[in-house]
């Protein structure tokens, strides 16, 4: 019986709606609150970012971020959680633990939407210049709790050694080298992504090699785009260079224009296969930013109409390096509360605002149609059932649910040609 009822289970899960798309964002923050000799409060004012950040922030709306360049200490990387992310309203960012085992004065950073994520562990490799960060989170879902099913994502935000030196490149041969000795020595490997500025001009570069071309196949790690080859100066790849936005410096930030492919996310074997439940979202990978017609340019010299005016003006003054963003498609049922900007979807239905009191969907439909609309309980009981005929279009449909009690419902969509089933789960 029990295992009847596992199976029936994840049949409703991969008939309805059962997935997620989720949004992951790198950026190299160049120096945030952290002074240098050539970066000062003059030219890279943090007030002045935070503003800019917040900016890029509301435009991508990442799930996950992972940063590079924040300055070495704990309080700045609380800052831009407090200052950035955690504003308007919003409470539900997160960060992992700080950790600076290198000593360098610039770290990186997780920060994660934790409605869709929960936090599980973390690890560095410490080298000669900066911590090569490994964060583990899991998806929140439902099925975490009913099928004790967990789908797992690890992080990896890394900054390599600058320089164009030989000197530079067996430095960050050394890096690559010791995430993926590290990796090799794990029993499992799993749904990964490693990100961050990689600082390198090729892929034929060891450092890079080493991440896609090492010895153990089963963890090399791929390029989403797959473009490979010789990425600086190359107007091949204009859609993927990242740095340097401006073509003039202000004594702290890079100059040359858009020229360099430094910035990555890059997926193991198994989120660019669905292997285990997250999947990269094709033709999903992209610069933020980046028209493809500003090569040794600066991003908004000529007009560039990529991304909103505001946005493009914070994109030039708040870092030398343009963000890289990729979506991931998670093959779990959300766990979903309140939650307002999650958009379930699921053939011609979809769920667009979730709360305690309420569940607003939308149908489309190609003509006059008639649909029944039920809600069960994990026991088969039958909460409430409701007929009703759609128009042409799309119909918003208003479903009560304030006296429900805690736990986990079906809302089931019935019409003469199919069904669609929803699961959702109401908290107090």
């Amino acid at each position: 019986m029990n295992r009847f009822f596992l199976v029936l289970v994840n049949l409703i899960v991969l008939s309805a709606v059962g997935q997620d798309t989720i949004k992951v964002m790198s950026s190299n923050l160049l120096n945030y609150n952290n002074t240098t000799s050539y970066c000062t409060s003059a030219n890279n004012d943090v007030t002045s970012k935070d503003s800019y950040i917040r900016e890029i922030l509301n435009y991508v709306k990442p799930d996950i971020w992972g940063v590079n360049e924040v300055a070495g200490n704990s309080a700045s990387v609380q800052r831009i959680l407090d200052n950035d992310l955690n504003i308007n309203g919003v409470t539900y960012y997160k960060r992992a633990t700080y950790s600076n085992s290198s000593g360098s004065d610039i770290v990186s950073m997780l920060y994660y939407d934790s409605r869709k994520f929960k936090y599980y562990n973390q690890n560095y490799l410490t080298t000669n210049y900066r911590d090569i960060m490994i964060y583990k989170l899991y998806y929140n879902s439902s099925d975490v709790s009913n099928l004790n099913d967990t789908v797992f994502i690890t992080f990896v935000q890394m900054h390599l050694k600058a320089g164009s030196t030989a000197s530079d490149m067996a430095d960050r041969d050394a890096e690559t080298s010791q995430l993926m000795s590290y990796f090799n020595g794990l029993s499992d490997f799993g749904n990964v992504l490693v990100m961050g500025d990689f600082n390198v001009q090729s892929s034929n570069e060891q450092s890079f090699q080493n991440l896609i071309n090492y010895s153990n196949a089963n963890i090399r790690f791929y390029d989403p785009p797959n473009k490979l080859g010789d990425w600086k100066d190359n107007p091949a790849f204009t859609m993927y260079h990242s740095q340097s936005t401006n073509s003039t410096s202000n004594g702290c930030n890079a100059s040359g224009g858009l020229d360099d492919r430094f910035d990555f996310i890059l997926a193991s074997f198994y989120v660019m296969n669905n292997i285990a439940k997250v999947k990269y979202v094709p033709n999903s990978y992209i610069v933020i930013g980046q028209d493809g017609a500003h090569m040794n340019q600066s991003v908004n010299s000529p007009a560039n109409y990529s991304v909103p005016a505001n946005v493009l003006n914070a994109l030039v003054n708040n870092s030398d390096h343009l963000p890289v963003t990729v979506k991931l498609r998670i093959n779990q049922t959300p766990a979903v509360s309140g939650v307002n900007n999650l958009e379930l979807i699921s053939n011609n239905i979809n769920l667009k605002n979730i709360s305690n009191s309420i569940i607003e969907s939308e149908i489309y439909s190609n003509s006059v149609e008639s649909y029944n609309i039920k809600v069960y309980d994990l026991s088969g009981k039958v909460l409430f059932d409701m007929n009703i005929q759609t128009q042409t279009g799309f119909n918003n449909i208003k479903i009560p649910v304030s006296n429900l009690n805690e736990g986990m419902y079906l809302l089931k969509f019935t019409n003469k040609l199919k069904s669609n089933t929803f699961k959702f789960v109401k908290y107090k």
